[in-house]
Order: C-alpha cells, then structure tokens, then sequence
C-alpha cells in the first residue's frame, strides 16, 4: 500500500514538473473540436481545434505544452498557443539578459508597484520605490507613461520580469557625473543648485556633482551664517577650491567669488574714520559687528561704558584699530546714537 502510494506521488509530481514544458506529440485522431495528441505521457493529450491555424492531419508533429496534466477524464489538456507565449517570452527574456535595459508603458497599478507593458503581451512588475530617486506621491499620475528601465530579475519558472527606472536614472547620472568632473577644474566658477542646508555649511548640486561649502567659507568676515546667504532649490554661483576625483566631491567657496578684503583693508577703512555696521552677535567679551565689504568688526564689551546694542540693529561706530592678525576691526560706539 505505501509503495502504490509512493508511485503515484511521485507520478503526479512528475506531472507537475513537466507543466509548461514545451514537447513534441502527435496527432492520433480528431474528433469534432477536440484533437488528439500522443505527447510520450501515460495518456493522450487534448490540443482544442481552434488552437491550429488549420486542422492538422493525423500523423503530423506538433509542439504542445501541458495545461494541466491529467483531468477527470484521464486526458492531459494542452496547448499550441501557450506554446508561441513561452516562446514569446523566452525570446523577450533572452533578448533583456543581454540588452539589460527596457522600454514599455506603465499600465496598471497593483501591489507594491506597477505593471508594466514591454510589449509582446509581456508584463513586467516595476517596485514604487524603483520608479524615480524621489519617493512617488501621485502614483495615478505615472499610469500610462512609457518609461525606460533597468533589468533587475528574469524568473523563467515564474516568468516574472521585475525592473528599475530608478536605477537606470542613477547610472546614467554617475556615468555623467564622471564625465562632468573630468572635465571641472580648481579655480573654476561654476552654478549649482542648493540641496540642503545645515549648520555647518551648504550643500550644492553642480550639474549633478555634490559640493559643500563649509561655513567658514561662506564669507570674509565669517560672521554669516548658512541659512543667511540662500535658500535650498536656489541657484547661486560657487568657486571649485578642491576636487576629490575619488570621492566625486566638491569643496566650493562662495566668498572666493570676491577678493579677500584685508588685502586692501587699510584702502577701505581708516583710524578715526565713522562707519556704519549691523550687530551679528553678541558675547560676554563684546559685540560682533558686520562691516561694509564683508569685513568684520569688533566692539570689545568695555568700550560700551553702558551702552546697549541689539541683534540686527544697524548703529555708526568709530574706527579704533585695525588688527589684521585676527582679521577684525575694533570699533568704538559713537556717543551719539545713530540707529537705523
């Protein structure tokens, strides 16, 4: 009993295995709409009429799949059409290993992505996080769009496809990326797109290279901070001073666009002489001060005799000195207030 058993287990998952599979029969009889097949199983195979372009004769070799290996009847149902969509999809699979790339048109949305048509009657299924490098809100507004995406998987016992635009949108960018830096040199001026910003710097997109400008680049006086000078998604106007070729990175200088101004700061200001600045930043040793031309200035907390001054505000100071060493100008309050 367990050895009749274990026979028919194991016919039937031999059946089971041999699904799908593409065999050569021959036609033994027709009768009215059905059509006979010897496929080399233990029981003859029906192919439906309809399936031939014409009615075959008896004899003939013909290319059958099994549907289903046995019916209640003790026949196999097969099939010629389903023959011709294996075919079909093996010569779209071959031809994806090796072109690894696809185009089709997304037509349906289904679990955790879309279906997409490659054409052939062939679906493959592209993951929402594979659809583009920014996270998809909308997924209604991708239906209908042709697209080109990246082979990912090829599972013929599944005949599944599974694909990725958003990977291919990734190679051809640092494949671009590479071309562009190739070609970028230290000292270039060049415009970028902010990305993100950050205490301590900017984040800049140059023609899809990443660039940082650190804050103490940011300007002369370094009394700007980062969230002072732009705003992200803006365009602005970037100095390369580094290229890390490796890395893919650029370190980039907004104040470089302009000379430094301690090289001509005894041109732009003089002892004694009255300039107006804005109050950046106040310590316990004194105020920090924003000068004209991106100098920095200092009114050290002893000199205020009493004086208060407030962030933001613009007051006129007098020049006292000049220290180059530090990079700074001591200033001294007017005892007149002039407030603006």
């Amino acid at each position: 009993m367990k050895e009749d058993f274990a026979k028919l287990l194991e016919e039937y998952f031999e059946k089971r295995e041999r699904k799908n599979d593409i065999i050569e029969g021959t036609v033994i009889k027709i009768n009215g709409r059905d059509v006979f097949v010897d496929y080399g199983g233990k029981s003859e195979g029906i192919v439906p009429l309809d399936e031939f372009e014409k009615t075959p004769a008896v004899g003939e070799k013909v290319e059958v799949c099994i549907v289903e290996p046995e019916t209640e009847d003790g026949y196999a149902v097969l099939s010629i059409s389903t023959v011709k969509s294996l075919k079909r999809w093996e010569e779209t699979a071959r031809k994806l290993e090796e072109e690894k790339v696809v185009e089709g048109t997304i037509r349906q949305k289904v679990r955790g992505g879309y279906k997409v048509d490659i054409g052939n009657g062939i679906f493959a299924f592209l993951p929402l996080s594979q659809v583009d490098i920014i996270p998809v809100t909308r997924p209604d507004n991708w239906l209908e769009r042709k697209i080109k995406a990246k082979v990912l998987s090829i599972d013929r016992k599944r005949q599944s496809i599974v694909i990725s635009r958003r990977q291919l949108i990734e190679e051809e960018r640092a494949k671009k990326r590479k071309e562009i830096i190739q070609q970028l040199k230290e000292g270039d001026i060049a415009e970028g797109t902010v990305k993100n910003i950050v205490d301590f710097g900017i984040f800049v997109d140059v023609n899809g290279v990443d660039g940082l400008v650190h804050k103490s680049d940011i300007s002369w006086s370094g009394l700007k901070s980062p969230f002072e000078v732009t705003s992200i998604g803006k365009k602005i106007k970037v100095k390369i001073i580094k290229i890390d070729r490796d890395r893919e990175r650029l370190f980039l200088s907004i104040k470089r666009l302009k000379k430094d101004p301690f090289e001509r700061i005894n041109e732009i200001l003089k002892i004694g002489q009255t300039v107006k600045g804005k109050v950046v930043r106040i310590s316990s040793k004194g105020i920090f001060i924003e000068l004209p031309e991106d100098v920095a200035g200092f009114v050290p907390s002893e000199s205020l005799k009493g004086r208060k001054l407030r962030e933001k505000r613009t007051y006129w100071f007098t020049v006292e000195k000049i220290d180059t060493e530090r990079r700074r100008v001591i200033l001294k309050c007017q005892e007149k207030e002039h407030r603006k």
